[in-house]
């Protein structure tokens, strides 16, 4: 165009300047407006088949999906993707009603009202619940409990039952020895029960009626007798963000998790699980674990090592422990972070 500006970059003013700042600005919008992926259906390819068996309402395509899975592998992220599935319950139900021995359908339907449970209770802390918002959440986890409590009856092996059991231990407050009790349970069946050990750390945060010395002992054993290349002993990272959780002011989170020996017990942790040689990227919690870890170093300000968990997780992500604290605007926390890690 012998060196003249095109219409629309006179009209923009692309070009130099303040056309630089715009552009730059766009940038950032689009990045900013990049998609983060939580559904689990989505960060792990392998659920796809459940996906499309559970949208046709195929119950013998479901329960084959299951079926295919390794014994004694955690099947708990499996369960969770079928239980956030919306309507699912409707589904599950008529599949209860028929197949009375199913430990599967009651596990799946089970789950399913315990996220309807905490969907009603919402994020807001206690004091902020209103009474009617705990009606439904009890009702849920009860419903919830006799679902389980079935499957555990029919299906004692049924690991990822036992796990969504924790989960109802602390929503119905029956105490932290149960709580462990379930996941010892759990624990017994499955190779390295990852979730089950991410609730019973919950259940044993002073929150839930636990103690801070309970959860870092729990969370540091399973590091120190986890298989490497494993998921077992990456709750450790969810431990010290719990305790840090613990304190009321954000730059008091940040200084104590950039406390030397915090950061080398999170790297050792890191190294041993996700990092590990032998770990497989592919392993059901992959993704819960690295955003935990990407936040905690995140929040720590080790930008170095937070790197390789955002390497990992590209688009994916975990709404624990990224929404806990940073509320609705949590991906952009993520992306914000996401762009510091891409610079190591």
């Amino acid at each position: 165009m012998h060196g003249l500006l095109s219409p629309t970059c006179r009209k923009t003013g692309l070009t130099g300047g303040v056309g630089s700042r715009n552009i730059a600005a766009v940038i950032k919008l689009l990045y900013r407006l990049s998609p983060v992926r939580t559904d689990l259906f989505d960060i792990y390819p392998d659920l796809a088949p459940l996906r499309a068996s559970m949208k046709s309402g195929d119950w013998r395509r479901v329960s084959g999906y299951f079926e295919g899975l390794p014994i004694r592998a955690d099947w708990s992220v499996a369960v969770r993707a079928v239980a956030r599935t919306r309507g699912a319950e409707r589904f599950l139900q008529r599949v209860v009603d028929s197949e009375r021995d199913s430990a599967l359908v009651r596990t799946l339907l089970g789950a399913r009202f315990i996220v309807m449970a905490w969907d009603a209770r919402s994020g807001l802390l206690a004091q902020y619940v209103k009474q009617a918002q705990w009606q439904i959440f009890h009702d849920y986890l009860n419903r919830a409990e006799r679902l389980l409590a079935d499957a555990t009856t029919i299906d004692p092996t049924n690991a990822a039952a036992w796990t969504e059991r924790v989960k109802v231990a602390r929503g119905l407050g029956l105490g932290v020895d149960e709580g462990r009790r379930r996941y010892d349970r759990a624990a017994e069946h499955c190779d390295v029960p990852y979730l089950a050990q991410a609730e019973l750390a919950q259940n044993l945060c002073p929150k839930w009626g636990g103690s801070l010395d309970a959860l870092l002992t729990f969370a540091r054993e399973r590091l120190e007798t986890g298989k490497p290349g494993t998921l077992d002993g990456a709750v450790l990272a969810d431990a010290l963000i719990e305790r840090a959780f613990m304190e009321d002011d954000y730059s008091l989170m940040e200084q104590n998790l950039q406390d030397g020996s915090v950061r080398s017990e999170l790297a050792r942790a890191a190294e041993q699980t996700v990092l590990h040689p032998d770990f497989d990227p592919s392993t059901h919690g992959t993704v819960a674990a690295h955003a935990t870890f990407a936040y905690a170093f995140f929040v720590a300000g080790d930008h170095k090592r937070m790197a390789p968990h955002f390497a990992a997780l590209g688009d994916r992500s975990n709404w624990y422990p990224w929404g806990v604290w940073h509320g609705k605007n949590w991906k952009d926390t993520f992306r914000s972070a996401r762009r510091a890690a891409r610079k190591w």
